[in-house]
């Protein structure tokens, strides 16, 4: 149906835009015969040919569809009742199971988060497949105000679970780091905390009262306390009687 459209929208101004060209190319062809492509002579003199060719196919290909409108129409009716239902079940289950549910341990949430962010896709493609024939038929755009809503909560979410994850992805990588190559490392760990804890403080405030927020915050501050002192003992100033001493 787009290339039926822009087809269309063409018709008017295609005769503008060929005739240039082809008398651009009568005039090389005149006076310049040896520098000019044969081929290309030949595709630019079939210009017309080939525009009308395609006009008239789209012609019997929107006749054709012409026909079959009513029953696109009825599926599409159809499709669009489903999907109304099918997400207000969505929602309910959302709320019911998905990760906002209070109480769960952060890491359960992210796997919950996962699973409906995926349901959410395909209900997504629904959509807009279903608002692209609303356009087409000229019918009333159908609203899914619970399937909106909860878009803008996955999004909130995403954006808080993804920091967790590299937070907690990147602490366990630390963990493994041999003493030894402490001091090596430090200060690339040390950038790396300020760069979470400032893309903490960035995450939407409605965000803050979640046990993940919460969770994700005290890491990142107890590594901000931890790493200088880290360094301190890592120090080739530290002797064995500190260690005695701090043992």
């Amino acid at each position: 149906m787009q290339a039926l459209e822009e087809i269309r929208r063409k018709e008017s101004e295609i005769e503008i835009q060929f005739r240039p060209v082809i008398e651009m190319y009568s005039l090389l062809e005149n006076y310049l015969p040896e520098v000019m492509d044969k081929d290309e002579i030949d595709a630019s003199s079939i210009l017309d040919k080939d525009w009308g060719q395609l006009v008239n196919q789209a012609v019997v290909i929107r006749n054709d569809l012409q026909g079959h409108q009513a029953g696109f129409k009825k599926t599409l009716i159809q499709g669009i009742n489903i999907l109304v239902d099918d997400v207000a079940e969505f929602r309910k289950n959302f709320i019911k199971n998905g990760p906002m549910v209070p109480g769960i341990e952060p890491r359960e949430a992210l796997n919950r988060l996962k699973m409906f962010q995926e349901e959410y896709l395909v209900r997504e493609r629904k959509y807009n497949s279903f608002f692209s024939g609303e356009t087409l038929f000229g019918l009333p755009h159908t609203e899914y105000p619970e399937l909106v809503e909860t878009q803008k909560q996955i999004s909130l979410l995403d954006k808080l679970y993804n920091l967790y994850s590299k937070v907690k992805d990147t602490l366990a990588k630390w963990k493994e780091i041999p003493w030894s190559e402490i001091e090596i490392e430090i200060d690339k760990m040390n950038e790396q905390i300020e760069v979470f804890g400032k893309d903490c403080v960035k995450l939407p405030g409605v965000l803050k009262g979640w046990d993940a927020y919460k969770e994700l915050k005290q890491e990142i501050d107890d590594m901000t306390e931890i790493i200088p002192l880290v360094w301190a003992l890592a120090k080739p100033s530290i002797r064995p009687r500190h260690w005695d001493e701090i043992i």
